[in-house]
């Protein structure tokens, strides 16, 4: 009779001591102390009741849980139950605080424990409440609920919005239909009934501007990376509209330009309406970027190629590593170059400037890489970046946009609800685009008019000569310069009708019309939660993978750890949560098995106790 082989089994991580034994187990024990705590004297059989229509039913028999009951000396006398109120026996297992043996979300309360460690909200609470201060100052007759917050209620609101996204919650009112774990992380629980007016008086104090320096760390870094991201809006009122690339069509949205340091880290954030470009606003933004961080070195994409925008920043000594496009130039030779050295996989890097500049005052010095294989690559920089970053580095600086920023961005998106639009508000204002429409209408109205006018004289000069012919019996020329008038007869008509059709183009945008924009207070607000819960979640990972021998991505992360549900077992002396293993594979839950140890070797605590963590296989 053939046997089957028997599969090694993983190598549990030891649970924590607690009355070891067999037939139950530490958080089934831990349950059943709890309830006996609070009702001493229930019987063991209605005990069981209780459990199997509360929590999952206990395989134990009440002969087995009557032994528990009298090795933890709460066994209940023979008789009838008192109805006057007994003391609770000091036993050796009566320093069990709190017992949860279902908890949603296991890895973000270790989230929010380390960050509480960390002090992470600490600065944002002395913010805010500064910002109520000058409030009040500035307005003493205004009198609603965020004036009169505690530091402890603040903190825990904000919290409440700063965790939303691990939970799955996006909108604000997605707190009354989703289930959520705030009551047992924060105490209390929150609807959007209490979070939709916190968020409106955070925009009447002012906080999108107050919450910039809790964005920007001690060391902010010495290159900073700038880029947009565009979100489509969608209204029935008449908005300007951008380019929403992720839409491909012209819709009304919102651009959110981002700074991010070397380290990944996110330092500033305004937001633009769709409308205006980069290039427009690139030198302001800049301005507000160094005066957060102190940096004045910068990296952006193509979108702010151009020789303006290099000889603005070069006035302003600022660097700035941008990209030249395709068709600015024809490979090395449009350069005088020399050969800078070789990279990986034979791509020779030349540095150099234009063969035939097309102005004299072009400040860019360029990079080029030419590969072996493939279209060749020209970077561009200024003065003050050629003195900060070697020319060789300008190739693996640029590329690490792509890391840093833009996935990013989708991290964010995906985990981080950066591609929500908060606030409905709307501010009303002149039509950009008429203006603009106008504006180059008359323009072109001008150069016809202009270009009408010198086909007027033209006219004339030519009935001159045709004249100046006739008297003098001229025979083929005469009929040459009749043919010559009849030419510019035509190009004269031609050029009025244009002229018209161009000043009924004019006549057709009527009077000077509205259009809106978004109020984005309200907006910058929640990116800034969005940054913050980014910066905080790639500071605890670095934190763990120091503890960690394999490598393992934030998805990883969010996936096997801050989604899994578990339970909770605090005493006087330590807490100790178990993660569920339901539904993992062997590879997967071996992984999870090193993040719990690397949760354990971090040794961070709450209020005081050490925190454990250990695998639990089924849930109580």
């Amino acid at each position: 009779m053939p046997v089957a082989l028997n599969q090694p089994k993983l190598h549990l991580p030891s649970s924590p001591s607690h009355c070891a034994g067999r037939k139950c187990s530490d958080i089934e024990k831990a349950l059943v102390l709890h309830l006996l705590h609070e009702e001493p004297q229930c019987p063991s059989r209605l005990l069981l009741d209780k459990i199997a229509h509360s929590h999952a039913p206990l395989d134990i028999s009440v002969r087995h849980l009557n032994r528990l009951r009298r090795q933890w000396q709460l066994n209940r006398p023979k008789g009838r139950p008192r109805h006057t109120p007994c003391h609770r026996p000091a036993a050796p297992s009566a320093d069990i605080v709190r017992v949860q043996p279902r908890l949603p979300y296991v890895g973000v309360h270790l989230f929010a424990h380390w960050l509480d460690q960390q002090g992470a909200f600490d600065p944002i609470v002395a913010q805010l409440q500064q910002a109520i201060a000058a409030h009040r100052e500035a307005h003493p007759d205004d009198d609603f609920a965020l004036l009169h917050h505690r530091d402890e209620t603040l903190r825990r609101r904000f919290q409440a919005l700063f965790f939303a996204p691990l939970f799955g919650i996006d909108r604000l009112t997605e707190f009354d239909t989703h289930e959520h774990p705030l009551a047992t992380m924060l105490g209390r629980s929150y609807q959007s009934s209490t979070l939709t007016p916190f968020l409106g008086q955070l925009e009447r104090i002012g906080a999108h501007e107050v919450l910039v320096p809790t964005l920007v760390p001690a060391q902010a870094g010495h290159l900073i990376y700038i880029d947009g991201h565009m979100m489509a809006y969608w209204s029935r009122v008449a908005m300007h509209k951008g380019k929403i690339t992720m839409r491909g069509r012209i819709m009304a949205g919102s651009q959110a330009v981002i700074a991010h340091n070397e380290a990944g880290q996110a330092v500033f954030v305004e937001y633009h309406p769709p409308d205006r470009h980069l290039s427009r606003v690139i030198e302001t933004y800049c301005e507000h970027v160094v005066a957060a961080t102190g940096s004045t070195v910068f990296v952006i994409d193509r979108a702010v190629n151009s020789l303006a925008t290099a000889c603005a920043f070069t006035h302003r000594d600022w660097g700035l590593l941008c990209m030249l496009d395709d068709n600015e130039h024809q490979g090395l030779e449009s350069f005088e170059v020399s050969l800078e050295g070789t990279l990986d996989e034979g791509i020779q890097v030349y540095s150099g400037t234009w063969k035939a500049p097309k102005n004299d005052d072009d400040p860019r010095h360029f990079v080029i890489v030419e590969p072996q294989e493939g279209k060749t690559l020209v970077y561009w920089g200024t003065a003050a970046l050629k003195a900060a970053v070697d020319v060789m580095e300008w190739p693996r600086v640029y590329r690490e946009r792509t890391e840093l920023q833009e996935n990013s961005f989708k991290r964010m998106i995906a985990h981080g609800a950066l591609d929500i639009n908060y606030g409905r508000k709307k501010i009303v204002g002149p039509d950009r685009h008429q203006q603009r429409t106008r504006e180059a209408l008359e323009a072109s109205v001008q150069t016809a008019q202009q270009r009408a006018s010198q086909k007027v004289e033209a006219l004339d000069e030519q009935r001159a000569k045709v004249a100046e012919s006739a008297s003098k019996g001229h025979g083929k020329r005469l009929e040459q310069r009749q043919h010559t008038l009849g030419r510019v007869e035509q190009e004269l008509k031609d050029a009025q009708h244009h002229q018209a059709h161009l000043e009924a183009q004019v006549e057709a945008l009527g009077p000077p019309k509205e259009r809106a924009d978004r109020d984005f207070r309200k907006q910058t607000i929640m990116t800034y939660r969005t940054l913050l819960l980014e910066n905080a979640l790639m500071a605890f990972m670095a934190a763990l993978l120091l503890h960690l021998p394999s490598k393992v991505s934030v998805e990883g992360v969010l996936n096997l750890l801050f989604e899994r549900s578990g339970a909770c077992l605090e005493t006087t002396a330590e807490i100790v949560y178990w993660v569920n293993t339901t539904g993992l594979s062997r590879p997967y839950r071996g992984l999870l098995e090193e993040m719990v140890d690397g949760l354990c070797a971090m040794d961070f605590r709450h209020q005081g106790k050490p925190i454990r963590v250990a695998l639990k296989d089924m849930p109580p």
